[in-house]
């Protein structure tokens, strides 16, 4: 009776020591509720098994069910969160009210080609087409060199969550490494674990699998490695001229494998939004095409124009000059041609219409360019800006309704494996009224020892 009561006491401080390491971590990250599995010791005194009470390991309350749709949510959500936060930055460079950028100074050298060619000859209006072409140049150039910098910013911001992805690796390979050493499983280990693989939820998708050890292994999406058992494998990223790339530890490309995530987020924005408008020395972005096609259309008119009526009047002279020396140079290196002044405009066309050039330079506000499929300047360049406006909505709204999506797998996953501190003080007193209740066992025992022993009178001829 002593052995099995004894006994009891022991497990019953057990059972409080997990209830008071259950509270403990009531807030930690990637804590799952642990509970002691008790077993009644069978009782047949003939036999000499005396019962009681003993225990039959830790039972963890994980659901890795649930655990992997939260993590899959998130990956969803960090996806959505990184693309709002990069179009929204490029959204605004495109002055959507079309009180300023090119949109309105693209506006205002319409205006001063109309006002032009309603007199020809007023050097004022000619000086007013200079300067709102210089405007233009100016606001062109400014809005390139503003998408170039966020396109630097967004390929810091992919290395930078690269290395945060390497670095989560790294803790889960650790894991790995101590969890080799072990007999059974450490609670507070497998909690960090598991923030380790809800942070990295947050960068990018991936999957994962446990072998009979404990040891776990992760893939990114597509199936390259990131961690198998006590190996790590890095990953990097590089510029391009299509826009960003992010390589395996061999050096092989694996951008399409990375979908979601912040990290797939920026990569959508920096190679599907910014790269097309951007361009590079092979191809032209849509920026650098809109450039080459307002210069080139504004000077072809003013070209074969002259500058009078008058019998051997000079030839107009271009508007507009740009380095074409590399297809993605155009926005960035388009001006008003330095060598041209107001009197060198020509107003007259080939027919010798005073007005002819000046009234088609103004008609290019709603006349269709072949260029440009179909659309005018004004339909093309707003159907860039549209585009990243659009991008911005779309994942903006995602973000909205992914964080109701997150938050119903989160509460899921807080009910299934959460610490209830209501439920653990439940158990702190079953376990202490179940300890005490032993005591009380061991005080009798011993109460009834001693009154035996008083029975027990000593031999007077001892």
């Amino acid at each position: 009776m002593l052995d099995s009561a004894g006994n009891a006491l022991d497990v019953y401080q057990q059972a409080l020591s997990v209830v008071q390491n259950n509270i403990n971590n009531a807030s930690t990250p990637g804590y799952a509720t642990q509970s002691l599995n008790l077993e009644a010791q069978p009782l047949d005194v003939a036999d000499g098994l005396i019962g009681g009470v003993t225990t039959a390991g830790l039972d963890n309350s994980r659901d890795t069910y649930a655990e992997e749709q939260v993590q899959a949510q998130t990956q969803a959500l960090g996806q959505y969160t990184a693309e709002a936060q990069a179009t929204g930055s490029i959204q605004s460079l495109f002055g959507t009210t079309g009180t300023s950028g090119v949109s309105a100074a693209l506006s205002s050298l319409y205006q001063s080609f109309s006002a032009w060619s309603a007199s020809p000859s007023d050097p004022s209006a000619e000086q007013s087409v200079i300067a709102s072409a210089q405007n233009v140049a100016s606001t062109i150039q400014g809005l390139q060199s503003s998408l170039s910098q966020n396109a630097q910013q967004l390929g810091s911001n992919i290395a930078s969550t690269a290395s945060q992805i390497n670095s989560i690796a790294a803790q889960i390979q650790s894991y790995n490494v101590e969890r080799a050493s072990e007999t059974t499983p450490d609670p507070g280990q497998d909690a960090q674990l598991y923030s380790a693989l809800d942070n990295l939820s947050q960068l990018t998708n991936f999957t994962t699998v446990t072998a009979p050890d404990g040891a776990v292994t992760v893939m990114l999406g597509g199936g390259s490695p990131l961690v198998i058992g006590s190996q790590q494998f890095s990953i990097s990223t590089t510029s391009t001229p299509a826009g960003t790339e992010v390589l395996d530890s061999q050096g092989n490309d694996i951008t399409s494998q990375i979908t979601s995530g912040q990290l797939g987020g920026m990569l959508n924005v920096s190679n599907n939004v910014l790269a097309p408008m951007l361009g590079n020395s092979q191809a032209p972005g849509t920026l650098d095409q809109f450039t080459t096609t307002l210069a080139d259309t504004v000077n072809q008119i003013l070209e074969s124009g002259t500058v009078s009526t008058a019998p051997g009047a000079a030839a107009g002279t271009a508007l507009f000059t740009y380095d074409s020396s590399t297809p993605d140079n155009a926005a960035a290196t388009i001006e008003v041609n330095p060598a041209i002044t107001a009197s060198q405009l020509a107003p007259v066309d080939s027919s010798g219409n005073v007005n002819g050039n000046a009234n088609q330079l103004a008609a290019l506000e709603s006349d269709p360019v072949t260029a440009l499929g179909g659309m005018t300047l004004t339909q093309f360049f707003g159907q860039i800006a549209s585009g990243v406006g659009q991008a911005n909505q779309t994942a903006t709204d995602n973000q909205t309704s992914q964080q109701q999506v997150l938050s119903q797998a989160t509460t899921l996953v807080n009910n299934a494996s959460g610490v209830s501190l209501d439920e653990q003080a439940v158990n702190v007193l079953n376990f202490q009224r179940s300890y005490q209740a032993v005591a009380q066992v061991l005080t009798e025992i011993s109460n009834m020892t001693a009154s035996v022993m008083n029975l027990v009178q000593p031999d007077g001829n001892g």
